[in-house]
């Protein structure tokens, strides 16, 4: 028990340090960084757009079975 404190506060200690005692990072993100974050995106965008109007009809028939009053009625119709 005593070992296990006596290491978390070395590792406090030089965590803390790391924080007081940095030095510059210089780097830089040249300028297709953001335009490539924009592409994903709208890539990530309309993928998902695409998977709903594939699964469009299965979606509507499920949250109408969820829905629905008759309660025998809950298989999936194509």
């Amino acid at each position: 028990m005593k070992q296990t404190c006596y290491l978390t506060k070395i590792m406090f200690i030089s965590i803390i340090s790391c924080f007081v005692f940095y030095q510059d990072a210089n780097a830089y993100l040249d300028p297709g960084t953001g335009s490539y974050v924009l592409q994903m995106l709208i890539a990530g965008l309309l993928g998902a757009l695409f998977f709903i109007k594939l699964s469009w009809k299965r979606m509507k028939i499920f949250i109408s079975n969820l829905f629905s009053k008759d309660k025998d009625d809950k298989i999936f119709r194509e």
